[in-house]
């Protein structure tokens, strides 16, 4: 079943990245947008938690469902930053290759061991990003650096949330409240980010409404299904997998968006597809 979950997780990433870049091309409230997909994942949750194993294991639901919730909020903001400045497909695949981060932490907190082909995974990781740089230099300079800097951070900041989650369940919280947490992480980050940045708040148009409603659905998908694969097989394993999502984005830019798949980008697609499979193995 954890193949399956991960699989699920796999398929919302892909679409939710997908909407992420078509939101990111508007002049619309990127933190209005944040809070409504808040509300669709605390809503969408909200009936499902039981309050009683909440209160009964409250430390460690709190602790790491805000851990996890800080994680996702801020990576996603930065995520949808990058977009602005980058294209999807390099974005979404940067932002997947968290496992590079994920996997020394899998190491170091959860005492998983470094095999011979996941340090080949690791150094394939490394190398698809780098030949993802030299990709954006073909565009405007300081804007493709920013655009690296805010993806390579959001991809920390994914690895995060996923070694946050993977030790939530080991401290038995219950997936729905880790959902839940998240949900009002999003809500009030979003609001606090459209303050910081637009400087006011106003009530969503119809198009942010809809972008951010059809997005929160997605979101709450990727929470659920990766939160019910964790639970049921390896840390590595199965995030390995969900990280493919970035080829199906890909696809859809490309059949969408007409995104170019020029020669330093082929290329880092291919080692992030390589980096993923062997960071998989064992």
């Amino acid at each position: 079943m954890a193949i399956i979950f991960a699989l699920c997780c796999l398929g919302c990433s892909a679409i939710n990245d997908f909407v992420f870049k078509l939101f990111a091309d508007r002049p619309m409230s990127r933190g209005i947008f944040f809070s409504i997909i808040g509300v669709i994942m605390t809503l969408t949750t909200a009936f499902t938690v039981d309050f009683k194993a909440f209160e009964a294991n409250l430390t460690n639901t709190l602790i790491w469902g805000c851990a996890g919730a800080f994680f996702s909020i801020a990576g996603n903001i930065l995520l949808i930053e990058a977009m602005g400045k980058l294209s999807a497909g390099i974005c979404s695949t940067i932002y997947r290759l968290n496992l590079i981060f994920v996997v020394p932490g899998a190491i170091l907190f959860f005492g998983e061991k470094l095999s011979l082909m996941q340090l080949c995974g690791v150094t394939a990781a490394v190398l698809a990003i780098l030949l993802f740089s030299c990709s954006t230099m073909s565009g405007e300079r300081k804007s493709s650096l920013a655009g690296m800097v805010l993806i390579i951070s959001a991809s920390l900041l994914r690895a995060g949330m996923g070694l946050s989650y993977k030790q939530a369940f080991i401290c038995n919280v219950e997936e729905p409240a880790m959902v839940f947490i998240n949900g009002l992480f999003w809500v009030c980050g979003g609001l606090i980010y459209a303050f910081g940045k637009d400087k006011k708040i106003k009530m969503p148009d119809l198009p942010t409404l809809g972008f951010g409603t059809v997005s929160g659905l997605f979101v709450a998908g990727i929470v659920f299904f990766m939160a019910k694969a964790l639970q049921a097989g390896a840390a590595g394993v199965v995030l390995s997998i969900a990280q493919m999502s970035f080829l199906g984005t890909l696809l859809l830019s490309v059949i969408f968006l007409k995104e170019k798949l020029e020669k330093f980008k082929i290329a880092g697609i291919v080692c992030g597809i390589g980096a993923i499979l062997l960071l998989a193995l064992k």
